[in-house]
């Protein structure tokens, strides 16, 4: 085989491996949480066949395997171009929040009944191994933002609700 095509070929093997590991890495936020359907589904798509065509690169370089032929090259070139595709698709599928940024749920933002304190709770990185809750704390007059870790059991939520609907209004008309 000649010294370029292998060159090509171990830069390819280098550059599908790291796309791989950075997907598994990625997808799990550094094995924080499982892997969701649709991290599944690139695994699926895209991640095996890229591991399964550098296990066949690499069996082509260690069997010093030969094109022999414009088609050999041809055929070659095609896989090179699938595996640098799908590799891409796996770095562009990873969503680095809950990892490299923090993902964060708030509740809505509320003033203490004397006006002087803005609060809310905020939930990061819920359901991952790593969450955890804080209370956001803000004096109006100041500006001053305080963030307070709290003991709330966030391993222990196991879904959040959301209502489309305005707040009822209480029943003393505040």
């Amino acid at each position: 085989m000649a010294i370029w095509l292998k060159l090509i070929l171990i830069l390819l093997m280098i550059f599908n491996l790291s796309s791989l590991v950075w997907f598994l890495l990625g997808s799990t936020a550094y094995f924080q949480r499982g892997m969701d359907i649709m991290g599944t589904t690139y695994l699926w798509g895209a991640g095996i066949p890229v591991l399964l065509i550098t296990i066949v690169f690499t069996i082509f370089l260690f069997k010093g395997w030969i094109p022999t032929s414009r088609g050999d090259y041809i055929g070659i070139g095609v896989w090179m171009v699938l595996s640098i595709l799908l590799s891409f698709v796996l770095i562009q599928s990873v969503s680095t929040h809950g990892w490299a940024n923090e993902k964060i749920s708030s509740d809505s933002l509320k003033i203490t009944s004397d006006g002087k304190y803005e609060y809310r709770v905020d939930l990061i990185n819920l359901f991952q191994k790593n969450s955890h809750a804080r209370l956001y704390l803000k004096d109006v007059h100041s500006g001053e933002e305080i963030y307070i870790s709290t003991g709330i059991q966030t391993r222990k939520i196991v879904g959040l609700v959301t209502s489309l609907l305005p707040p009822k209004e209480s029943c003393n008309g505040k």
